[in-house]
């Protein structure tokens, strides 16, 4: 016997919620314990912004704020020394990626769909990738900025790391997105979760 539809959304959003969980502590975890051992010319990459691009795609914009809050805390608990920079750095880096790069809300698709105005996105895994590298160029050039105001001379060998930390963390996101939105959305990882059919005006 099959299931019913409502038992099976149901399901599935209890599964999404089990892997963001999951998504939070493994990515916090793996960053302390395991990441710093991964070195590319003597620099990390930063699985979190990875987490927080897939987030951002998977889940929206609210999850993906308060994920890189999370973040930014636990991050800004660990590093106290520079007052607050982390926790503002993750979450509000996390929150100007988020609108360009999340999915749209039903209310705005179906309004487009009702204008004629529907634009094509981009591809779910080219949004995440793009997502996880800019957060990632946007934390560089703050960390930058804030060597520089505090009086060190910047040399080749600053934007030479910041650079290779953009490029590996991009590399890593596209290790792990796809698996990741696989667990998360089930076979069909690039199709719409959980949306209505869409709603064809002017027709009887």
């Amino acid at each position: 016997m099959t299931s019913s539809p409502s038992r099976r959304i149901r399901t599935g959003l209890i599964r999404r919620y089990l892997v963001l969980a999951f998504l939070i502590v493994f990515g916090y975890l793996c960053q302390v314990c395991v990441i710093p051992y991964i070195k590319v010319f003597g620099v990390s990459p930063n699985l979190l912004y990875v987490v927080i691009g897939i987030v951002t795609v998977a889940y929206g914009k609210l999850r993906a704020f308060w994920v890189g809050m999370i973040y930014g805390l636990l991050m800004q608990i660990m590093i106290s020394s520079v007052t607050y920079l982390d926790l503002a750095l993750y979450t509000l880096t996390t929150l100007f990626c988020s609108f360009g790069f999340a999915d749209k809300p039903l209310k705005t698709l179906e309004y487009e769909r009702a204008t004629n105005r529907v634009r094509k996105e981009l591809p779910p895994w080219l949004r995440t990738l793009l997502c996880t590298m800019l957060n990632t160029f946007i934390y560089e050039v703050v960390n930058v900025t804030y060597i520089y105001l505090g009086g060190s001379p910047l040399t080749g060998g600053h934007f030479f790391r910041a650079g290779v930390d953009v490029v590996i963390t991009g590399l890593l996101c596209l290790l792990l997105m796809f698996p990741i939105r696989r667990l998360i959305l089930g076979p069909r990882r690039d199709a719409p979760v959980f949306r209505p059919a869409p709603v064809v005006f002017g027709k009887s």
